[in-house]
C-alpha cells in the first residue's frame, strides 16, 4: 500500500461535490485582520464512543483574512512562481491556523476517522482481525478482501454527506482504500502490521493535503491555474506531508502497543499537530 497515485480532486474543485453544508472550520468573512484566534479554543482532547471511534469536539476557525497571504503565495506558485512560493504558502497556512495544534483542531472529523483506523489497526495486531472488526459489528467480514472490509468500516466511521471536514475525511479514507484495492493484498485477516501502518499513514496524509489545498487554493482555483498546476502542487505537498506523517506516527503511535482508545485519540491528535508543525517548517527545505 502507499500513496503512489496522484489525487487530482473532483472536477468542480478540491472538495467532493456531495458535500451538504459548510464546515464551520472554513473561516468567516475576509476581515483582513490576520490575527490568529484559533489558539483560544477550549477543545483540547477528544473522547470516545462505545464503538471505540474518537468523538472530537467542534473546532474554532481563524478569521478568513488570516489566509490572505498563503492564498496569495499559492496563486503565485500556480502562476509559475516556483517552489519557494508553495513553501511560503504552506508555512503561512500553518501560522495563520494557529500552529500545528490550531491546524489540527480545524480537522475534527478527519482526526476522528484516523483515530478509528488507528484503533482498528491496534486491535487487529494485538487481538486479531475478528475481534478488531467486532468493534464495528463487522466480525463476519474478517476473511473477506481487505478493500471490501475497509469500505464497510468507512461506511461506519465516515458515512456519506455532512460538512466539508467530514467530506475531506471520507474522501481521504476512500482514496486510501482505492490504493489498497490496486495493490490487492488479499484477505483482510492476512494484512501485516506494516500494511496497516501504511494505510493509516495514507489516510492521514490525504486528509491533511486535501484540507490545506482546499483552503489555500481558493483564489487560484477560480483564477488562471490549470489542472496541471494543481496536480503539481498536490504532488509536492503530498511528498512533503507523507514523510512528516510517517515521522510523527513513528514517534507518537505504534499499532503493536496496547493503548486504550483514549490514548489512541490523543496520539493521533498529536500526530496531526506534529505533521502541521513540520509542514510549517518546509520553507527551509524548498529550493
Amino acid at each position: 500500500m502507499g500513496t503512489s497515485s496522484s489525487y487530482g480532486g473532483p472536477a468542480s474543485g478540491l472538495v467532493p461535490d456531495w458535500v451538504d453544508s459548510v464546515d464551520p472550520g472554513m473561516g468567516g468573512g475576509e476581515d483582513g485582520s490576520g490575527k490568529d484566534r484559533s489558539d483560544h479554543s477550549d477543545t483540547e482532547n477528544s473522547t470516545s464512543d462505545e464503538s471505540g471511534v474518537a468523538q472530537v469536539p467542534p473546532t474554532v476557525a481563524p478569521p478568513g483574512g488570516a489566509f490572505t497571504y498563503p492564498r496569495g503565495q499559492f496563486t503565485r506558485f500556480t502562476n509559475g512562481g516556483g517552489s519557494k512560493s508553495l513553501g511560503r504558502a504552506l508555512k503561512g497556512y500553518v501560522r495563520a491556523a494557529g500552529g500545528g495544534a490550531g491546524a489540527a483542531r480545524r480537522m475534527p472529523h478527519s482526526t476522528r476517522v484516523a483515530s478509528g483506523v488507528a484503533g482498528l489497526a491496534s486491535a487487529f495486531v494485538n487481538e486479531g482481525a475478528e475481534t478488531a472488526l467486532a468493534r464495528f459489528d463487522l466480525q463476519g467480514l474478517a476473511g473477506r478482501p481487505a478493500a471490501e472490509v475497509l469500505e464497510a468500516v468507512a461506511e461506519i466511521i465516515c458515512p456519506d454527506g455532512g460538512t466539508i471536514d467530514e467530506a475531506i475525511a471520507r474522501d481521504a479514507m476512500l482514496e486510501a482504500i482505492a490504493e489498497v484495492a490496486e495493490d490487492d493484498p488479499g484477505a483482510f485477516d492476512e494484512l501485516s502490521k506494516d500494511q496497516l501502518d501504511e494505510f493509516l499513514c495514507d489516510v492521514i496524509t490525504r486528509s491533511v493535503v486535501t484540507k490545506v489545498l482546499n483552503e489555500i487554493g481558493t483564489n487560484a482555483l477560480h483564477g488562471s491555474a490549470s489542472d496541471a498546476d494543481f496536480r503539481e502542487a498536490e504532488r509536492i505537498t503530498r511528498d512533503f506531508t507523507q514523510g512528516r506523517v510517517r515521522d510523527a506516527l513513528g514517534s507518537r503511535f505504534d499499532v503493536g502497543s496496547r493503548p486504550t482508545q483514549s490514548e489512541i485519540d490523543r496520539s493521533i491528535s498529536e500526530v496531526y499537530a506534529d505533521t502541521f508543525d513540520m509542514l510549517g517548517a518546509v520553507l527551509e527545505t524548498m529550493q
